[in-house]
C-alpha cells in the first residue's frame, strides 16, 4: 500500500520520457555528491558502469543505488523487492526486484525526482580459475627447498624450512576463495576453520567442492596443508587457520563478489585469490564499484585497523600477450598481484607480466608442476589425495599468502602497506642476466617479469620481526586533463604531462586513462616518472577490442623515488591506418609525504624517523605533556618522560610545578623534586628547613621543637610517638616483663593493668588468664562461693558443691560435671539390653532404662520403636489371638486373615499382602472364559457355573462377545433361531436376518434397510413406452396411478415435459384429471398447443427413499380457431401494402377489394361447417341460432 501511493506521488511528479546515467564530468558535484566522496578508483568503476547505459534495457537482477535518502524512505518508493544497504560505503544500496519488468522506468523516475543520485546493474559474470598447465607429474614439493631434485637449480625456492624453527603461521587465518575447499581432506582438516568459511555460491556455511571442482582444494594445500603430521604435503604455513569461500564456482554479481572479499574482515588476516578475468589478452575487466569499495574497506579498517591482506594471481596468459594490468583486481594497490617462477627461478611460459606485479613465487613450468592437495577420494585431477600437476599463478598465488602468515606471525602488527614495502626489501633476485631487471631512481631492482623478485621467507620474516610501522600514508591526484591528444602510427610517441610539486616517497602509481580506439590492440601506453624509471602499461598485442575507457592502470616501478617532477604518459599507435584519440588522463601517486607533520608537533614526519626516532602519529611521543618540537628545542628528551630523573615528568615540571626540567634538586636542599612533590609533600622551590637540628627536616620529624623526637630515637613505654612512626610504644608489643602472657603495651594502653605485676587483683590468677582464658576482670578478685575448688566462672553451678567440672555424671538431667552436655556418659549404656540406650529412654521415650519392656505387652521397648513404630509405653493387643499383633494382621477380628493366611475367594485379603482374592485373577473354573476373580468382583456371576442365566449362552460369551446381562435370562419370542439383539423384530417369526425382503414397507432381514432391491417395475406391472391420446381440446384426461403395496409409504409426483400436475390430482391416491385443454388460455399448459408431437407425461413414486419412475407418452391432439375479420385485416395492414402511400382512389378501390374478399371467405366458411353439421345456407338467415353447435375442429396435423 505504500509503494502503490509513493509511486503515484512519483508517477505524477515525475516528467515524460527517461534520461540515461552519464559519465561523471567536472560540473557534475552536486549531482553526483554521494560520488564524490568515493575513492578515485571506485568513482572510476562508478563511471564505467554509468557509460554503458544501452546494456541496462533487460536487465532482470539486481541494481546498485546511490542516495542520500534514509533506507525507510527507499522501502516505501522502490517497487516489492529486497534492499541492502552498504555497510561500508554511504549512501549505497543493493536492491532486487521481485519483479523486474518495469526496475529501469521507475529508476529513470526516482532519479528525475532526485530520490536516487545513480544507479547501475549488478551484472552477473563469471570467474575463472588460472590455467593450470598440463605438464607431467612429481611428487615432491621443490618449491618449498629445491635441492635440484627435479633438474632444476638449487636454491630456487622460497628459502622456508629455517623460519619453520620458530614460526608457521600460527594464529593467522588464510582465506582461499575459490571454487571451494575440502575441508574433509586429512592434510586440511586439522587447520580447517569452520567458522570463518562460508559457501557465497549455495548461501551456506559449507564451502565443500561440488564435483571435480579441486581448484581451491590445490591452493588450500600449497598455502596451509598441515606440516609435521605424516600426511601427505606441508603447506607453506602449515600452522595457519586454513578457511575456505566457495565462489567461483558460480557466476555472481558485483556485490556477491563484494561480499565474498569484505567477509569477516575482524577474523580473517589474508584473503588468497587464484582467479580473475580471462587471460585470452582481449578482456580489459575487474572488480565492480561494490568489490573496490569492500577491498579498501579491508584495507583501512580489516584487522583492526592494520588492513587485510590481498594476495591475487597475476595472470596466465603470456601466450595470448595479455598484461596482467588490464586486470582489475591484480592492478588494484591494495592488492599483492603474483606472478610465477619455474623451478630455474626462469619466467614460467604462461606468467603474464606487467607494472604492478610486486612480486614472484615458484610454480609449475619446464614440465615441473606444484605437489600439494586434491579432492580426497576419486575426484579432482588426479584420482587421489595429491596432485603433482597444479601450477599456474593458481599455484604461485597461495604460496606467499603462506609466506605472510609467517610474517603476520612473527609481527602482527604490520599493516598490509608494511607487509609490501618488507616483500619488496627482501626479495631475492632471480634470473639476473634478464633484460628486464631494470634500476629505478630509488636504487630497487625491479622487472616488469618478475616484480621485485622471488619472495624470500626467511629474510621477510626476519625484517618483519623487528619491523617499525611505515608513517600514514598520503595520497596525491594530478588531472584529469581536459585537452583531447590525437594517437596515430605517423605520429610515433605522444606525450602528455604532469608537473608533481608534491615533495613524497613513492609507493604506488594509479593512472587513469579514457582512450577512443577502434583497434585497442594496436597501442603501447607506457608512464616515465622524473627519475626516468619506465613503466610499461599496455603492449600492443593481437586485441581488436573498442577503446580504453576510464581504466586505471597500477604501478609499483617507481617505490621508493621522489614524486617531484614531470611525469610523462607516453602512447604509441604500432599499426597504420587507425587513429585514436586520449580524451583524458589523470596521475595518482600513493606514499609518504616528504613535508608532512601528521602528528601536528612541530617535526617533519621523516624527520621524527629518521632523526629524532619518535612517533609521528604521536605529538607526545614520551607522554610527559610536552610536544616533541618542544622538547627537542628546549633540550629535554623526547624519548624520556624525565629527562632529569628525578620523579616528576618533564611536562608536570614546566607546567605544573614550575621545576626545573633538567635539575633533579631545583631548591638545592637536598631532596629531589619528585621526592618533595609525591613523598614529603613539601613545595620543591622552596628549602626546607630542621628547626631542633637533631638532622631531621620538619616534614620528617612529627615535633621539630623536640630533639627528643624524631624518627631516629627509640621507643619507650610512656604514651608517646617518640620514633614518628604515628604509632605510639610500639616497641613494647613483643615484650611481656611479669610473664603474665599479657604484651606489656595493652597492660598498659587497653587493660589497665600493672605491667610488672602478673596478678594485679591478687586473686590468686594471672593478668593473662583472667583475660584469655577466663575472661575475667584482672582488676578485681574473683570468688569460689560453694568453695568446691572452682572459681565462679568455672562452676556451672556455684552454689552447689556437688556440680563442677570435677564431679561425676549422674542420670538425672542435670548436667552434673559442667561440660555443658546432660547424662552423656549414658548415651551408649543400655542397662536393660531392650537396644535402647539408657539416655534415649530415659529423657526422649521416657521409658524404663532398666526394664527392656516398659508397657508389659510381650514386646521389647526396642523392638516398638525401631522396627514395629508403635508406643512402647502402651499395651500392643492380638483380639482373634491368631499370633500377629493388630499392627502386623490386616484384620486383627477375623482369625481367617493374617500374614499366614491362605486366599479364598471371599473378596477378602485373607494373606495381609494388600490384594484380595489374587490367586484367582488367572482361574477359570467353569470354562466360561472368564477368570473366577472377575466372575466374582467384576460381573457378580457364578464362577462354577458357566452359564449363571440358564440360557443356552455361557458368562463369557455374553460379556465378551454379545455385550448383554450373564444374569439376566435372553430370549428368542418369536423362536425363529435369533435372539432378542440379533432380531430386529422378536415377535414377528417372518422377520429375521436370514428372511426375505418383501415391498410391503418393513425390515424382513434386519439390515436397516426397507424395500431394498425390490424391481418396483414388474411389482406395479408398468408397460415401457406405454402411450395415451388425449383429444385435449375436447375432454379431460384421467390417468391412475398403479396401486402400491399396503404397508408401503408412497409419494407421487406427476410431471408432464418436466411441468409438475400435482394439482391436477383427484380425491383418489395417485390418479389426476387435465383438461380439455384451452389453447387461448394461458396456463401451465399453453406449451402443448405449440407443438404437435408426443409428450412425456413422468410419475415419479418414492418410498423408503427409493424412487420409481413411470414414463408414458401422451399424444395431445388440438385444432385452432379461423382468424377473425380483424385478424385478417391486421394481416393486410401489416403487409408492404400497408406501408405504400397511394392516392385516396386507389386506397378505396384497395378497400372495397379486401372487403369483397373477406366476405367471400367467410361466407365459403360457414357453408363448410354448416355442411359439416348437417345444416343448409339457409339458416343463416334464421333469426334464431341453432343450439349447442360447437366450433368445427381444425386439425393442424401433419
Amino acid at each position: 500500500m505504500r509503494y502503490s501511493i509513493a509511486m503515484s506521488f512519483i508517477l505524477i511528479l515525475s516528467p515524460i520520457g527517461s534520461v540515461a546515467g552519464g559519465l561523471v564530468s567536472a560540473d557534475s558535484s552536486d549531482e553526483y555528491a554521494i560520488l564524490e566522496e568515493f575513492s578515485p578508483v571506485v568513482s572510476a568503476a562508478f563511471e564505467r558502469a554509468l557509460s554503458d547505459y544501452d546494456s541496462y534495457e533487460g536487465h532482470n537482477g539486481s541494481w546498485i543505488l546511490l542516495s542520500g535518502e534514509e533506507m525507510d524512505f527507499l522501502i516505501d518508493v522502490l517497487p516489492s523487492g529486497h534492499l541492502d544497504a552498504v555497510d561500508w560505503m554511504d549512501g549505497t544500496y543493493v536492491w532486487t526486484p521481485y519483479k523486474s519488468a518495469k526496475s529501469l522506468e521507475v529508476l529513470e523516475r526516482l532519479k528525475d525526482l532526485d530520490f536516487i543520485e545513480l544507479f547501475i546493474p549488478d551484472k552477473q559474470h563469471q570467474k575463472t580459475p588460472r590455467l593450470i598447465p598440463n605438464d607431467p607429474y612429481f611428487p615432491e614439493q621443490w618449491h618449498l627447498s629445491n635441492t635440484g631434485q627435479t633438474g632444476g637449480l638449487q636454491g630456487e625456492d622460497v628459502n622456508i624450512t629455517g623460519v619453520w624453527n620458530s614460526y608457521n603461521g600460527s594464529g593467522v587465518t588464510i582465506s582461499i576463495i575459490d571454487d571451494g575447499l575440502d575441508h574433509a581432506h586429512p592434510d586440511l582438516s586439522p587447520n580447517y576453520e569452520a567458522s570463518t568459511s562460508y559457501d557465497f555460491c549455495d548461501s551456506d556455511s559449507d564451502p565443500t567442492p561440488s564435483g571435480n571442482d579441486a581448484h581451491g582444494t590445490a591452493a588450500g594445500g600449497v598455502a596451509a596443508a598441515a606440516g609435521n603430521n605424516g600426511v601427505d604435503v606441508t603447506g607453506a604455513g602449515f600452522g595457519a587457520n586454513l578457511a575456505g569461500s566457495r565462489l567461483i564456482a558460480c557466476w555472481g554479481g558485483d556485490s556477491l563478489d563484494a561480499s565474498a572479499l569484505g567477509y569477516m574482515p575482524q577474523d580473517i588476516d589474508i584473503y588468497s585469490n587464484s582467479w580473475g578475468p580471462s587471460d585470452d589478452g582481449a578482456t580489459i575487466a575487474g572488480p565492480g564499484p561494490l568489490t573496490l569499495s569492500a577491498i579498501e574497506n579491508g584495507a583501512y579498517n580489516g584487522r583492526g585497523g592494520l588492513g587485510n591482506i590481498y594476495t591475487f594471481a597475476a595472470g596466465n596468459g603470456l601466450q595470448n600477450d595479455d598484461d596482467s594490468n588490464a586486470d582489475g583486481f591484480t592492478n588494484n594497490r591494495f592488492t599483492i598481484a603474483v606472478t610465477a617462477v619455474d623451478h630455474n627461478g626462469v619466467q614460467s611460459w604462461y606468467a603474464e607480466p606487467g607494472a604492478n606485479i610486486l612480486v614472484a613465487a615458484p610454480s609449475e613450468g619446464d614440465g615441473e608442476g606444484i605437489t600439494t592437495t586434491d579432492v580426497a577420494g576419486s575426484s579432482g585431477y588426479n584420482g587421489g589425495d595429491v596432485t603433482d600437476s597444479f601450477g599456474g599463478t593458481s599455484s604461485a598465488t597461495p604460496l606467499v599468502s603462506g609466506v605472510i602468515s609467517l610474517m603476520l606471525e612473527a609481527n602482527g602488527n604490520l599493516s598490509w602497506r608494511d607487509v609490501q614495502e618488507i616483500i619488496i626489501l627482501t626479495s631475492k633476485k632471480n634470473d639476473v642476466n634478464d633484460v628486464s631487471w631494470a634500476t629505478n631512481g630509488a636504487g630497487h631492482l625491479v622487472s616488469h617479469k618478475y616484480g621485485f623478485g622471488v619472495i624470500d621467507a626467511g629474510a621477510a620474516t626476519s625484517m618483519a620481526l623487528n619491523w617499525s610501522n611505515l608513517v600514514p600514508e598520503s595520497n596525491a591526484t594530478y588531472g584529469p586533463t581536459t585537452t583531447s591528444l590525437s594517437i596515430s602510427e605517423e605520429s610515433g610517441w605522444v606525450e602528455s604531462q604532469f608537473t608533481v610539486t608534491d615533495n613524497m616517497s613513492i609507493e604506488s602509481v594509479s593512472i587513469m586513462v579514457d582512450i577512443s580506439h577502434s583497434n585497442r590492440g594496436d597501442l603501447d601506453i607506457e608512464l616515465v616518472s622524473p627519475a626516468g624509471t619506465i613503466s610499461v602499461l599496455r603492449s600492443s598485442n593481437g586485441d581488436t577490442g573498442d577503446d580504453i575507457q576510464d581504466w586505471i592502470y597500477g604501478s609499483v616501478h617507481h617505490w621508493g623515488e621522489y614524486s617531484a617532477g614531470n611525469w610523462t604518459l607516453r602512447l604509441k599507435d604500432s599499426s597504420p591506418g587507425v587513429t585514436g584519440t586520449l580524451n583524458s588522463w589523470s596521475l595518482t601517486l600513493h606514499g609518504v609525504d616528504l613535508e608532512s607533520d601528521h602528528d601536528d608537533d612541530g617535526l617533519l614526519t621523516v624527520d621524527e624517523i629518521n632523526l629524532h626516532g619518535t612517533d609521528p602519529y604521536d605529538s607526545d611521543t614520551d607522554d610527559d605533556g610536552l610536544d616533541d618540537a618542544f622538547e627537542v628545542g628546549s633540550g629535554t628528551d623526547p624519548l624520556v618522560s624525565d629527562s632529569d630523573i628525578d620523579g616528576l615528568l618533564d611536562g608536570d615540571e614546566v607546567e605544573v610545578f614550575l621545576t626545573d626540567p633538567l635539575n633533579s634538586d631545583t631548591d638545592g636542599d637536598g631532596l629531589l623534586d619528585g621526592q618533595e612533590v609525591a613523598i614529603y609533600g613539601s613545595d620543591p622551590l622552596t628549602f626546607d628547613p630542621d628547626a631542633d637540628g637533631d638532622l631531621y627536616y620538619h616534614f620528617d620529624d612529627c615535633d621539630d621543637s623536640d630533639p627528643g623526637v624524631n624518627p631516629g630515637r627509640p621507643d619507650i613505654l610512656n604514651g608517646i610517638d617518640d620514633d614518628c612512626d604515628q604509632v605510639i610504644d610500639e616497641g613494647y608489643n613483643f615484650t611481656d616483663r611479669d610473664g603474665d602472657g599479657l604484651k606489656d603495651w595493652p597492660e598498659f594502653h587497653i587493660h589497665g593493668t600493672d605491667y610488672l605485676d602478673h596478678d594485679t587483683d591478687d586473686d590468686g590468677l594471672s593478668d593473662g588468664d583472667e583475660i584469655l582464658i577466663y575472661f575475667a576482670d584482672p582488676l578485681l578478685a574473683d570468688e569460689d562461693s560453694d568453695s568446691d575448688g572452682r572459681y565462679w566462672f568455672e562452676d556451672c553451678d556455684d552454689s552447689n558443691p556437688l556440680v563442677s567440672p570435677d564431679a561425676l555424671e549422674y542420670l538425672d538431667g542435670i548436667d552434673n560435671d559442667c561440660d555443658d552436655e546432660v547424662d552423656e556418659d549414658y548415651l551408649d549404656a543400655d542397662s536393660d539390653s531392650d537396644g535402647l540406650s539408657d539416655y534415649e529412654e530415659f529423657n526422649v521415650r521416657f521409658t524404663n532404662p532398666f526394664h527392656p519392656d516398659s508397657d508389659g505387652d510381650g514386646l521389647s521397648d526396642g523392638h516398638e520403636i525401631s522396627i514395629s513404630s508403635t508406643d512402647p509405653l502402651v499395651f500392643d493387643d492380638d483380639e482373634d489371638a491368631d499370633g500377629f499383633y493388630w499392627f502386623e494382621d490386616c484384620d486383627d477380628r477375623d482369625t481367617n486373615s493374617s500374614p499366614v493366611g491362605v486366599e479364598i475367594l471371599d473378596k477378602k485379603d485373607n494373606d495381609c499382602d494388600g490384594f484380595s482374592d489374587e490367586d484367582f485373577i488367572g482361574l477359570d473354573s467353569d470354562g466360561d472364559g472368564l477368570s473366577d476373580y472377575d466372575e466374582v468382583h467384576v460381573h457378580d456371576t457364578q464362577p462354577l457355573d458357566h452359564d449363571t442365566d440358564d440360557d443356552l449362552m455361557s458368562d463369557g460369551d455374553e460379556v465378551l462377545l454379545f455385550e448383554t446381562d450373564p444374569k439376566s435370562f435372553d430370549s428368542d419370542e418369536d423362536m425363529d433361531g435369533y435372539y432378542w439383539f440379533d432380531d430386529c423384530d422378536d415377535l414377528d417369526p417372518e422377520i429375521s436376518p436370514d428372511a426375505d425382503e418383501l415391498w410391503d414397507g418393513l425390515d424382513q432381514n434386519c439390515n436397516a434397510l426397507v424395500d431394498e432391491d425390490i424391481n418396483r417395475f414388474s411389482e406395479l406391472g408398468h408397460t415401457i413406452g406405454a402411450e395415451i391420446v388425449w383429444e385435449a381440446s375436447n375432454e379431460s384426461v384421467v390417468i391412475m396411478a398403479p396401486s402400491t403395496p399396503e404397508g408401503v409409504d408412497a409419494t407421487m409426483y406427476w410431471s408432464l415435459n418436466g411441468i409438475p400436475l400435482n394439482q391436477y390430482e383427484t380425491g383418489d391416491l395417485g390418479s389426476i384429471e387435465i383438461g380439455p385443454l384451452r389453447c387461448a388460455e394461458e396456463n401451465v399448459l399453453s406449451s402443448l398447443c405449440e407443438s404437435s408431437e408426443s409428450h412425456m407425461l413422468e410419475l415419479r413414486i418414492v418410498d423408503s427413499g427409493i424412487q420409481t419412475i413411470l414414463v408414458w407418452n401422451l399424444d395431445v391432439r388440438t385444432w385452432s380457431e379461423p382468424p377473425t375479420l380483424s385478424e385478417q385485416l391486421l394481416d393486410v395492414i401489416s403487409g408492404p401494402l400497408g406501408f405504400a402511400i397511394i392516392g385516396c382512389i386507389l386506397l378505396i378501390l384497395a378497400i372495397s377489394v379486401a372487403v369483397t374478399g373477406m366476405v367471400s371467405r367467410r361466407r365459403a366458411v360457414l357453408k363448410e361447417a354448416l355442411e359439416t353439421y348437417g345444416f343448409s345456407e339457409q339458416h343463416i338467415h334464421e333469426t334464431s341460432a341453432p343450439q349447442n353447435i360447437p366450433r368445427a375442429p381444425d386439425f393442424n396435423r401433419d
